[in-house]
């Protein structure tokens, strides 16, 4: 009767679900534009970060199309909370499908402006985190910490949509900061996967993995849900 009255909409297409579907028609689902990230070693996420952060590996579960581009939008701007999880759900699944080489210990979010999240109300990167989290657990794999307050947002900057590769940059250079208050700080060597919704030119994520390098003595791995080429 609910679903009657208020029917459920693929996140991509918009087309009204039938009740064995979940966020996402079994047509879209099916087209979804893997990266296969997790299975190529230097891949083109990997390069972005070649010679500005030692990281060690960079997962993304799709790549950023006009289509995919609105189950992104639906999490960040739209409280679309459960598409967002289950998208991390899906990532995490296939992280942990070729963990154990690796195994990741800790799975820090990037981190929003309080401002930014008491606007939004959640962090995205967060729900993200946890999602991830919940596919490892999928994937019978042992399941990583979620650590959202590793890091922090020392300064408000204006959103990075709009800005070319340099601005970018400048506009978070010094924008996060390492809480070494956190409840749980990890011990130094520890395999941290920083987690973010889109790579795009790499600024923020790149800002942030050197802060966990440097400040945590951790190794580092990166993942998103969506990669732009």
């Amino acid at each position: 009767m609910f679903d009657l009255l208020f029917p459920k909409e693929c996140a991509v297409c918009g087309r009204v679900l039938n009740y064995h579907e979940q966020h996402f028609c079994l047509e879209c689902f099916a087209d979804m534009p893997l990266t296969w990230f997790w299975n190529v070693k230097e891949n083109p996420a990997e390069r972005v970060f070649w010679g500005r952060a030692n990281v060690e590996r960079v997962y993304s579960l799709f790549y950023y199309t006009e289509r995919w581009r609105a189950p992104v939008h639906m999490l960040k701007y739209n409280g679309n909370i459960p598409v967002g999880k289950r998208m991390g759900e899906m990532l995490g699944e296939k992280i942990a499908s070729v963990q154990g080489v690796l195994p990741i210990d800790y799975i820090v979010p990037v981190p929003l402006h309080w401002r930014k999240k008491m606007k939004r109300g959640y962090n995205q990167s967060e729900v993200i985190a946890k999602g991830i989290a919940a596919g490892f657990a999928a994937g019978g794999a042992k399941v990583p910490q979620v650590l959202p307050n590793l890091l922090q947002r020392a300064s408000f900057t204006s959103t990075q949509t709009a800005k070319d590769r340099l601005e970018r940059w400048h506009n978070v250079a010094r924008a996060f900061a390492f809480n070494g208050n956190c409840r749980v700080l990890p011990p130094a060597g520890s395999h941290i996967l920083l987690v973010d919704d889109v790579l795009t030119t790499g600024a923020t994520l790149e800002a942030c993995a050197n802060i966990l390098l440097t400040q945590a003595s951790s190794r580092v791995s990166i993942a998103t849900l969506a990669y732009v080429e």
